[in-house]
């Protein structure tokens, strides 16, 4: 027996009949990459805890608030198609401090339900924030790709994101940008979200959420494969409307910041709302 992919179909050699070729182009397709991807959700979350633990020798930690506001847009242009943005507004405390400038557009294609790849890119403007502020502004450049997965688990939609980053940053020293340094980040997210029925707005349901993503240089200096940060969330959807969303949450953003061998907390309030156009 072979079996081929192309146009996410199936062709059995021998004695198979048409309904056993549309079950088993199924489980390729669709049951496969969900084995896997909940297989590497358990590794990652479990290979967390021992890695955070690693950075605790001889390095202090600090604990401080934080706000983001956000805005996200899924917006779909054809059925396989979508123009992606999202744009975060990141201060210190209650907004009183600036920490960070994101914009973030890209272009996403659907491959099949449930499969989504997207490339795109950012434009980063840092701060100098905190008890262990770095020594200049900062600024970066982007260029991102990644892979989503997502499928169902009864009322549980989960998702998974692979992404890949090259980035470019420099200092601002006295107003000029300095000499532009590359590196390279992978990033995993895994979020599950829930319907809570009991709960309507406008006749729609709010939603639950939950997420942790891990983010890990590679390719440059010692930080090579060592995991830098670990961000983990937990919030409320509200609905507008049928295609828009508040969302209000809590992120406990764990950042390893080696020159200063600091193990720093952010617990951010998160205010997000959520564009979604579907075609």
């Amino acid at each position: 027996m072979s079996v081929s992919l192309g146009d996410h179909s199936v062709v059995l050699k021998g004695t198979v009949t048409q309904y056993a070729r549309s079950r088993v182009a199924v489980y390729f397709v669709m049951v496969l990459p969900i084995l896997r991807d909940t297989l590497v959700s358990a590794a990652c979350l479990g290979v967390l805890s021992a890695a955070c633990a690693a950075q605790t020798g001889g390095w202090t930690a600090v604990h401080q608030a934080a706000t983001w506001v956000t805005v996200t847009v899924d917006e779909a242009r054809s059925a396989r198609t979508a123009l992606w943005f999202d744009g975060q507004w990141r201060r210190m405390g209650l907004g009183a401090e600036p920490q960070q400038l994101l914009l973030r557009p890209g272009v996403q294609w659907t491959l099949a339900p449930g499969v989504r790849v997207a490339a795109g890119y950012a434009y980063v403007a840092t701060a100098p924030y905190g008890e262990r502020p770095t020594a200049t502004p900062l600024r970066e450049h982007r260029t991102w790709q990644q892979l989503a997965l997502a499928h169902r688990a009864g009322a549980v939609s989960l998702s998974h994101r692979y992404r890949w980053e090259q980035r470019w940053l420099a200092p601002v020293v006295g107003g000029e940008t300095g000499t532009f340094q590359y590196q390279q980040r992978a990033r995993y997210l895994v979020r599950a979200q829930m319907p809570l029925s009991r709960f309507t707005r406008g006749g729609l349901p709010l939603l639950a959420y939950v997420y942790d993503e891990i983010l890990v240089p590679v390719g440059h200096g010692t930080a090579t494969g060592r995991l830098a940060q670990n961000r983990a969330a937990v919030g409320v959807g509200v609905p507008l409307d049928a295609r828009h969303r508040i969302e209000v949450g809590y992120l406990n953003l764990w950042n390893a910041l080696g020159p200063a061998s600091t193990n720093e907390f952010n617990h951010t309030l998160t205010i997000g709302v959520v564009r979604s156009v579907t075609r």
